[in-house]
């Protein structure tokens, strides 16, 4: 009997990114060492603590634990593996191996869960990652009940475990189905008086998912103008929903707003981390500009932001993703999002205003305004200042451009730059670049395709030589003028982009009177 060696398999996932992927739990119950039990396969500090979590959970259930020597091995071996959601298939797969349950009622079954001490079975961070590898690879799906609910998934089989004890009974219950329609309506544009140069670029930016900086003194309206950009925004299509609440899922927020169609809005505040921000920790999660994948990232007060952390922003902002190098390999998140900033123009914040001095030197002025970083700010389309309203206009609260008027111009850029690319392009590939505007990702973003689609005509050309040679644009800022003009020609529904579409584009460019 001591020399017997009792195998036990268990097929469970780690999340790797936003994806889960599948790892099987080996176990060998019998002799080879003195007794206890051992986790091999490059398990984290949760997996080698669940030991002690496992033993505990399956004597309050009333299961049977001897002093074996027991090894756990986790494979592949190749892959690391993080995360709580191993205590469930270590249980089951000790159970297994020691003729205590059944192995055909876990045939083709994916398991993750988190164990209490007293045997009960709780969902972990990542629910929507797990049902899709579940479904992906055809198996049924156990996990804890989750509090908040689940999202059904067209073919899957979702079972939960209450407790271990139920084990003996064969108890699975179905998951709660939690709701998508918990949506609140968003705050209006129409509560904000005046502003309207600042709310024309908003409309731009999110008539082409622009980035865009606003700069003035505090009390302005800028924060308030950021918070009201969902208002204007399209609604997450259908194919993008589940994408981007996978972001969500795996750090362990709420998705059923996602789910619904709400677009992500992302503001850290300033003394964020560059993990905070850009993802990292242990184990590595998504930052906030994953978060807000598909969506907004808000940076109010950005010079308050650390340099370094802001030149991170770099990659994301133009290639859509961000990866981290790690010992076991390098984690890639999902960042494509629309940048939306706001800054004092100095220390003090009236650089400028026409009604307070400002106490500010130009050294300090020049060192705030530098902490932005020219990289990062010639990768900002749009640049407004914004100015203290009136107090005649702050009494008329309530009768400013209404988000519903702003939200028709970027209905209709949108649909006009659809049908531009439905007349030049086949279907198949205009699908594509659909798809690409639809995850908050310019529609005219490469070079040779954004001057092809403006149409430029050979003033419209002179003049914008002209322009760039005086104000000195980079390659970069003279593309993102052009692009910002596409747009601006889409709302008018124009085919080809004028020397007025340029000019207002460059004018939120230079921020200088043209």
């Amino acid at each position: 009997m001591g020399s017997r060696v009792r195998l036990g398999f268990v097929t469970t996932a780690t999340i790797h990114g936003v994806e889960a992927l599948p790892v099987t739990v080996e176990v060998s119950v019998g002799s080879g060492g003195l007794p206890g039990i051992h986790i091999v396969g490059m398990p984290d500090t949760a997996i080698k603590e669940a030991t002690r979590r496992v033993r505990q959970a399956l004597q309050s259930a009333h299961f049977e634990i001897k002093n074996h020597y027991v090894v756990f091995n986790l494979a592949p071996n190749s892959l690391k593996k993080a995360g709580s959601g191993f205590d469930l298939p270590i249980a089951l797969a000790y159970l297994i191996a020691t003729g205590q349950m059944d192995p055909e009622l876990l045939v083709n079954t994916l398991c993750v869960g988190e164990l209490s001490l007293d045997g009960g079975v709780r969902a972990v961070a990542g629910q929507l990652a797990y049902e899709k590898l579940a479904r992906d690879q055809k198996l049924r799906l156990l996990t804890g009940p989750a509090e908040a609910g689940v999202f059904a998934q067209d073919g899957l089989e979702h079972r939960c475990l209450t407790n271990l004890a139920d084990l003996r009974e064969c108890l699975f219950s179905p998951p709660y189905e939690a709701s998508r329609g918990d949506t609140t309506p968003p705050q209006d544009y129409a509560d904000i008086a005046g502003n309207d140069l600042a709310k024309r670029a908003l409309q731009i930016a999110a008539a082409g998912s622009h980035g865009l900086l606003m700069m003035g003194p505090p009390g302005s309206g800028k924060s308030m103008m950021a918070s009201r950009l969902p208002s204007i925004l399209t609604p997450l299509p259908l194919d993008k929903r589940l994408e981007t609440a996978m972001v969500h899922s795996v750090a362990g927020l709420p998705t059923s707003r996602i789910l619904a169609g709400e677009r992500p809005f992302r503001a850290p505040h300033h003394g964020a981390s560059r993990a905070g921000l850009i993802g990292g920790g242990t184990p590595t999660g998504p930052g906030e500009v994953s978060l807000a994948h598909n969506g907004v990232l808000f940076l109010d007060e950005l010079p308050e932001f650390g340099s370094a952390v802001l030149q991170l922003l770099r990659q994301p902002i133009e290639q859509g993703f961000v990866a981290l190098p790690r010992a076991g390999g390098t984690v890639v998140f999902p960042a494509r999002f629309m940048f939306v900033a706001a800054a004092n123009p100095c220390p003090c914040g009236y650089y400028g205003d026409p009604k307070r001095s400002c106490r500010c030197t130009p050294g300090q002025i020049s060192q705030y305004q530098g902490k932005i970083g020219g990289p990062l700010m010639d990768r900002i389309n749009l640049i407004v200042d914004v100015w203290r309203s009136d107090p005649a206009q702050v009494l008329d609260t309530g009768t400013g451009t209404s988000s519903a008027h702003l939200r028709e111009g970027v209905l209709a850029a949108q649909a006009f730059s659809l049908w531009r690319h439905a007349k030049s392009q086949p279907s198949e590939q205009m699908q594509k670049e659909g798809s690409v505007r639809d995850s908050m990702m310019p529609a005219t973003s490469q070079g040779a395709a954004l001057l092809a689609d403006c149409q430029l005509g050979t003033k419209e050309r002179a003049w914008l030589e002209l322009i760039s040679e005086r104000y000195q644009l980079s390659g970069r800022g003279i593309m993102s003028a052009v692009a910002v003009a596409r747009t601006i020609a889409d709302m008018e529904e124009s085919e080809k982009v004028r020397q007025e579409h340029l000019l207002e584009a460059v004018s939120f460019r230079v921020r200088e009177s043209l």
